[in-house]
């Protein structure tokens, strides 16, 4: 008799952390100050570079200047330091006199703007780049500036049309073209225009390992495996000590299949970087399609030690302590990955599948059920489904879900089908 759900077909839902713009953290690469007085920040949100320029500024006008803001000049300064250290209501305050000193003066807009950009403020920080675009049409960080927020907003189409305002009146904007790309990118799915302006920035500037870290994502998206290695490989002789870039070619040589060079890069990574999350998520998985699952466990658990709200970690710590058949931890750590993300449609997946193997059926549909509800065309949600029916008898609904399984392209345990087929005495 079958018992259980084909193992193989929850191994895909493993899940690998790209260092890519899907948001998981924020690390500062480096900080200058520009010719004209400005901060200028190259800033990564896990390798979808998004190059930030320090030109900041916003608050209310109408109240009067602090009484030791003795020149516009001198607030602006302050300003500047107070932002440079991460005091974002003070640089507010600051750039607020030199505004009541100097109201047409971009830069203070700029940096208000940023400043309320840092603390989340984005429609205020929206407010300050219009204001600064009001008085200079043409200052293109301006527009570069507000394209970020835009990003941030996830508002895509608008922070392409900033981009490309501020590429219409800098075409050596290199930074422009990353972020363009990357809004193209993670916002649009349009990959090859992403590709052409990381092409374009890397004419620009050669040795951007961020422009080779970008393209090669993109490569990733589009699968070409070859190219992606090969850009994340340039990022790497670029910047030995890219961590992330490590981390993501070690992705694409796990999804190559290529396990042993996988984990070289991540232990790379997690030499350069020991508090790399996502390096100990991807070790683990691929430590756990190597059947390692202690070792896979040790990597997930030290991933959740640095980071507790990453649902991926707790899905994948779940999946292999199924596999060693500990599955009421299995059902913990599942039912912890779909609190943080109520979405996370494999985690519902696989928690029912570990209730059905516990004989509560009755859980496990409210999962698959649940599964569906966000994704329709979840086929493995059928293939489970469909065993459930089964173990509580009910062949007529297991045969309607195991064949909307095999519409998905699933192809189901054969063992289950003969069992299905003596059980339901169907012949089909």
């Amino acid at each position: 008799m079958f018992v259980g759900a084909v193992g193989a077909t929850r191994e895909p839902s493993l899940r690998l952390m790209t260092v890519t713009g899907n948001v998981l953290k924020e690390s500062v690469f480096m900080a200058r100050f520009l010719p004209d007085g400005t901060v200028y920040r190259r800033q990564e949100l896990l390798g979808l570079l998004l190059v930030l320029l320090w030109l900041a500024g916003c608050a209310t006008l109408g109240s009067p200047p602090t009484p030791d803001a003795t020149s516009p000049d001198e607030a602006f300064q302050r300003g500047v330091t107070a932002l440079t250290n991460n005091a974002y209501d003070q640089a507010i305050t600051h750039f607020t006199d030199a505004l009541q000193l100097a109201p047409n003066r971009v830069e203070a807009y700029q940096n208000r703007g940023e400043a309320y950009r840092r603390k989340g403020d984005y429609d205020r920080a929206l407010a300050d780049y219009t204001q600064a675009l009001a008085i200079n049409p043409n200052h293109a960080p301006s527009f570069y500036n507000r394209g970020i927020v835009h990003s941030n907003k996830q508002a895509y189409d608008e922070a392409i049309a900033d981009y490309t305002r501020a590429l219409t009146i800098n075409q050596q904007f290199t930074e422009a073209y990353v972020n363009r790309g990357i809004a193209y990118d993670r916002g649009k799915r349009d990959y090859d225009r992403a590709i052409a302006d990381y092409n374009q920035a890397l004419i620009l500037d050669p040795n951007r390992a961020d422009a080779y870290m970008n393209r090669g994502i993109a490569y990733k998206n589009k699968r070409d495996h070859d190219r992606a290695i090969t850009n994340y490989t340039q990022a790497i002789a670029l910047n030995p000590s890219y961590a992330a870039a490590y981390v993501n070619r070690g992705v694409v040589y796990d999804e190559k299949g290529d396990l042993d060079r996988a984990i070289a890069d991540y232990d790379q990574a997690l030499t350069l970087q020991s508090n790399f999350p996502e390096a100990y998520v991807n070790r683990g998985a691929a430590y756990h399609r190597k059947g390692a699952y202690d070792r896979a466990i040790a990597d997930f658990t030290q991933a959740l030690t640095l980071n507790a709200s990453l649902a991926p970690a707790y899905y994948n710590r779940g999946t292999a302590y199924q596999r060693k058949g500990d599955v009421n931890r299995a059902i913990t750590d599942f039912s912890q990955a779909v609190s943080l993300n109520p979405r996370y449609t494999a985690a519902y997946v696989d928690r029912g599948s570990a209730y059905s193997e516990q004989g509560e059926h009755d859980r496990a549909l409210a999962d698959f059920n649940q599964a569906l509800s966000i994704n329709p065309n979840y086929g493995l949600a059928y293939y489970h489904r469909s065993v459930t029916w089964f173990y509580k008898k009910d062949y007529t609904k297991a045969w309607v879900d195991v064949k909307r399984f095999q519409q998905t392209g699933g192809k189901p345990d054969p063992q289950f089908m003969r069992d299905l087929r003596r059980a339901s005495g169907r012949q089909r």
